[in-house]
């Protein structure tokens, strides 16, 4: 009878002692932090970092020379033989000695972290350990499986997220509208395998509203900041970092001020500030004339704040190209002899092809999107294939790789061109050509344990140790968790959301039927409703300033919905004259037929009154429903999940009698453990992901791997360890299948470190026992503590 993990009380090692030791081996510089005896020995089993020793039976290479024979880009391993010969060419020309080749449980484990982002369940590790087909036929099919699996969807949207930038809240929240589409674009279009030109070029010619195009949220992103987007879109696609000529000439490459504005001339004329009134302007032009006339200046001097409120209903949810109004100029302080402070701006590119165009002629925005993603331009190519390279092997050919110059020079520049040329034979297939590189001798070695100083080179000669990034580490958790750790769920935004969008949707075309004097007609009678309520609004705030001098909560309460009702009623003037009438005319253009009475307005509830930004009730429009494919779509997901949870309960011999407890745990681990790719980007502060150097995604790449104190803590805290240990978890359950209690260290060892422990690592165990470490769960939580653990070797 197998033992069951003890809870969490039971553990006797001291997870501050245990983190401080796997990380620097001694605890020298913390006195206070002595490990008993037993406790050290345990250490001592897994915190050093040896190179696991290559299997020459099973992980040898074929023995390869130097060849010039051309081959197909398509033939992925063929592929790969030319970047082999390439890397012999440069071993042999800077002599250096090549990596032993790795072990098959380290390539293993490698390939899984480096593809889909997370270490494999026991079950994937010894289906594969297990396959008996020669090793280069096994390898490639499983690199082909994994770069087509979801896992390597969600593991690619964390990795452009941290580049783009990209936040589920994006601007505060102020563009929660448009951020959350333009996320699942984002992970819609990695699933799709969109070639990596159409990708980029599909997000500098976004325009439109974001129900109709949601990769508008690449401007939005930079809300009301052209010139800082195109700053990043320089940096991100081109690997050129232009910012600091934004103020000046760069003092250390050659572009200039005027470069930089000549460049933001091309998507300086898109409008991102949208309001949600297209005739704004002209009810400007009217509330300015009616503010002058005696007998409407009482009623005008509200029309702003109606505008606003009209705009709450579908701001920041639009991009749109407006030349005429937008023209971009030099600064006030422009100094140098080229031209003069505030001189208007024509476009033209900064490098390869000169491309110019008149803004108010001509589409500047599809022309800098052309040029930019075009196999001419003679950095965006590099750029990719430099990124991906570094994706793969943990340093790129160019580092850094978004501060390239003239004078930038690969450390393989012949190798650099290859790739160059690669990813334009393939036509930008992001996904062939990681196919390439993971198919690589050099990938297929033992990693490189020398930390490289700045500007020493790299030659490649197995990937770089490194540690996982913080989503890795989360996902490898979950793993841990989920003996399916890739659960079918739907794809695309939340019900609730998407509910949200067709009703700003609605209300942002039916506003956009009105013209100008409509709506300030209509406006002007809602600003009655408005001049009513304003004394009985200011003795109502007055009212509740004194209750908040005097702490008087339950008066506050009173009065705050009192004050919110009052505004409610306020707004009912904009729904009744401007835009119950929009829908109205929405409904009639989209159905031919004369619309229905309007719904009265509702009172909204208390708790209604206490949420700002109530949705009121419009007649239906015909296009404008939640797509009831949405829940078919979530039942259907629901239903797969629960099938594969019913197949783990026959492949771990569950009692049928616990089926339906074993299910409703696995609901639970579904709802509650998800990827780090299904969480809102970032996670929130204080959450496992950031405390493990989450990007921020404030700044380009601004994640990090460093190892902090706050780290120790997380570990010692989290609920994290608390759930894998569990029954129902993976972990459990492999542990739950031994027959003998000696068999769980194994069990522990291959399902952290896809490995079974050494000979020598098994008598430290055996010794710690005898000394009271005897619970698996003290294993565990050494191992999980260790960097055996949460490095990519």
């Amino acid at each position: 009878m197998v033992t069951p993990l003890a809870p969490a009380a039971s553990r006797k090692i001291p997870s501050a002692k245990l983190v401080c030791i796997a990380e620097a081996h001694t605890c020298d510089d913390r006195p206070d932090m002595k490990l008993t005896p037993a406790a050290t020995l345990l250490a001592s089993l897994v915190l050093t970092l040896p190179a696991i020793a290559a299997d020459s039976a099973s992980a040898a290479l074929p023995a390869m020379s130097p060849s010039k024979t051309p081959v197909d880009p398509r033939y992925p391993t063929a592929a790969a033989v030319q970047i082999n010969n390439l890397l012999i060419t440069h071993w042999q020309k800077n002599n250096v000695t090549v990596n032993p080749p790795a072990s098959e449980e380290t390539y293993l484990r490698r390939v899984y972290l480096d593809i889909i982002g997370r270490i494999p369940t026991l079950q994937e590790a010894r289906a594969y350990l297990e396959d008996t087909r020669p090793l280069l036929e096994k390898r490639g099919e499983l690199i082909d499986e994994l770069l087509a699996s979801e896992g390597h969807a969600l593991h690619m949207y964390a990795f452009w997220a941290d580049i783009l930038r990209v936040q589920s809240n994006a601007n505060g929240g102020q563009g929660n509208m448009t951020s959350r589409p333009y996320v699942e674009h984002i992970k819609k279009r990695i699933r799709e395998n969109q070639p990596y030109d159409k990708f980029v070029h599909e997000l500098l010619t976004a325009q439109g509203k974001v129900w109709h195009n949601p990769a508008i949220g690449y401007y939005m992103r930079d809300l009301g900041m052209p010139l800082e987007n195109l700053a990043s879109t320089s940096r991100i696609f081109l690997g050129t970092r232009i910012e600091c000529a934004q103020c000046h000439n760069d003092p250390f490459d050659k572009t200039t001020q005027m470069q930089f504005y000549q460049m933001a001339a091309f998507t300086y004329p898109l409008e991102t500030n949208f309001t949600g009134i297209s005739a704004e302007d002209e009810v400007n032009k009217m509330k300015r004339a009616a503010e002058k006339k005696p007998d409407q200046a009482a009623q005008a001097r509200w029309l702003g704040i109606i505008s606003e409120n009209l705009g709450d209903f579908v701001r920041y949810s639009k991009v749109q190209a407006l030349p005429e109004k937008r023209q971009l100029k030099l600064p006030h302080d422009y100094q140098y002899s080229d031209a003069k402070p505030k001189d208007r701006i024509t476009p033209l590119t900064m490098m390869g092809e000169q491309v110019t165009c008149d803004p108010q002629k001509a589409d500047s925005v599809k022309a800098f999107a052309d040029w930019l993603t075009s196999p001419q331009n003679p950095r965006f190519t590099t750029v990719i294939a430099n990124r991906l390279w570094k994706k793969v092997f943990g340093r790129g050919l160019i580092e850094p790789v978004d501060e390239m110059m003239d004078s930038t020079v690969a450390t393989d520049p012949v190798l650099m061109q290859h790739l160059e040329k690669l990813m334009r034979d393939l036509r930008y297939d992001t996904r062939a050509f990681l196919a390439v590189l993971y198919r690589t001798d050099a990938y297929q070695r033992a990693a490189s344990h020398a930390e490289l100083q700045p500007g020493e080179a790299y030659h490649f000669t197995g990937p770089l140790l490194r540690r996982m990034t913080a989503e890795q580490i989360w996902d490898s958790f979950i793993t841990l968790i989920h003996p399916n750790p890739d659960l079918p769920r739907r794809h695309g935004i939340d019900a609730e959301m998407a509910s949200r969008i067709l009703y700003k949707g609605k209300l942002s075309d039916a506003l956009d039927l009105l013209d100008a004097q409509e709506v300030f007609d209509g406006s002007m009678k809602a600003a009655l409703a408005y001049e009513a309520s304003a004394q009985e609004s200011k003795g109502l705030k007055d009212k509740f300033t004194a209750a908040q001098k005097a702490k008087d909560k339950p008066l506050m309460e009173k009065l705050n919905v009192e004050i919110r009702m009052l505004s409610f009623t306020s707004r009912t003037g904009i729904h009744e004259n401007v835009v119950v009438p929009a829908v109205a005319r929405l409904y009639t253009k989209k159905t031919g037929q004369p619309a229905p009475a309007p719904i009265p307005v509702r009172t909204p509830t208390l708790k209604e009154l206490q949420n700002a930004g109530q949705q009121r009730d419009y007649i239906p429009v015909p296009g404008y429903d939640l797509d009831p494919a949405i829940a078919r779509e979530e039942q259907r997901a629901a239903g797969t999940r629960d099938g594969l949870f019913r197949a783990e309960a026959r492949r771990y011999g569950i009692d049928p009698r616990e089926w339906d407890a074993y299910i409703a745990t696995r609901r639970r681990h579904a709802m509650e453990w998800k990827r780090a790719a299904e969480l809102d980007s970032p996670a929130p502060r204080g959450h496992f992901l950031r405390e493990f150097g989450q990007s921020d995604r404030d700044m380009i790449e601004n994640s990090s791997s460093d190892a902090a104190i706050a780290q120790a803590l997380v570990l010692m805290n989290s609920s994290l360890f608390e759930e894998i240990t569990k029954r129902y978890t993976q972990l459990g359950l492999n542990l739950a299948t031994t027959q003998y209690p000696e068999d769980q260290v194994d069990i522990i060892y291959q399902t952290l470190l896809t490995r079974k422990p050494t000979t020598t690592e098994k008598a430290a165990w055996e010794k710690a026992k005898a000394r009271g470490l005897d619970k698996p769960e003290d294993l565990i939580y050494a191992l999980i503590n260790t960097q055996q653990f949460i490095f990519v070797q």
